[in-house]
């Protein structure tokens, strides 16, 4: 029995050693990881680097629609997208929150869709960055506030917070280096128009918190707020009307053009697919977000709330 105890202890040394030693290891590579334009790479660079006038944040349907350079080129002002497919309102209030440790944008565009409001995409918008845990305090924080003790517990092991790194850190270090503003282009052509009607739609708690919480940060640190529904050909009705309900009663500027029948909608040549702007279109709807932000920058410079 003595011989089966020291055999466990000793087994349980060797795990904590090399949980230990992956810890320090995997941490010192995860913050050399260099600038090369994937998504992995563009939530490090939004969690930890990027420093911007303007913010764009939101889910694909912010990374494929803003075009940075157009806004910098167009305003004077730098701008950066973290929008990260298929992630939601925590997400967002998280890069939001990195961003502040760093720098203060004048401008936080935010591009709202249904998901990010509801429980779809809730867990996985954490799991997909759980690596940074311990290592970036908004995220750590949102985990200790919202995660449960079993997510904490497991956390708290470097060899489960580091087992989904290895592919995109190798990725990330066998392609060229390269500066990016987190746009990624699409090129798509849907052949026609067809318009696609959600019913479904229900609110989760959580995201709505951090969606109250991205507005009341930007409120604190006198950051003009802006918030879009992107052009689409899925339309949720209810969405539509719970978000004009809700920025309306925060006193938050909504521009929604999903579904928009005089500009969008009847253009299938601007879309990639039913739910994301091709580039072309992004150049269109890209055009307009200027005009909406050279407006919001002269009303801060004249000290209009």
């Amino acid at each position: 029995m003595k011989k089966v105890l020291i055999n466990i202890l000793i087994i349980f040394a060797i795990v904590a050693a090399c949980d230990i030693a992956v810890g320090f290891l995997g941490n010192k590579i995860l913050m050399g990881t260099p600038e090369v334009g994937t998504l992995q790479v563009d939530a490090y660079q939004a969690m930890f680097k990027k420093k911007a006038d303007v913010l764009i944040l939101g889910s694909s349907r912010a990374r494929h629609t803003f075009q940075p350079k157009m806004i910098a080129d167009s305003t004077g002002l730098t701008a950066y997208n973290a929008g990260y497919d298929g992630h939601g309102m925590n997400y967002a209030l998280i890069v939001l929150q990195s961003f502040l440790e760093r720098c203060k944008p004048q401008v936080v565009v935010l591009e709202a869709c249904a998901a990010m409001v509801t429980d779809e995409w809730l867990n996985n918008s954490i799991d997909d960055v759980k690596h940074f845990y311990g290592l970036n305090a908004p995220l750590t924080n949102y985990v200790k506030e919202y995660g449960s003790w079993q997510l904490q517990a497991k956390l708290n092991s470097n060899l489960y917070r580091l087992n989904s790194t290895p592919t995109w850190l190798v990725k990330a270090r066998t392609i060229p280096s390269r500066e990016c503003d987190g746009y990624e282009p699409q090129y798509g052509n849907l052949a026609d128009t067809a318009i696609i009607n959600f019913t479904d739609f229900e609110t989760n708690d959580i995201q709505v918190k951090c969606f109250e919480q991205i507005i009341e940060t930007c409120k604190k640190h006198n950051i003009k707020l802006i918030v879009y529904i992107a052009p689409s050909l899925e339309v949720t009705a209810k969405f539509q009307k719970w978000m004009n309900d809700f920025c309306a009663k925060r006193d938050v500027i909504l521009k929604d053009h999903g579904c928009d029948p005089y500009f969008f909608s009847n253009r299938h040549y601007y879309f990639n697919d039913s739910d994301h702007l091709n580039d072309i279109g992004a150049r269109e709807m890209t055009n307009i977000s200027i005009g909406d932000i050279k407006v919001l920058v002269k009303q801060s410079a004249l000290g209009v709330a």
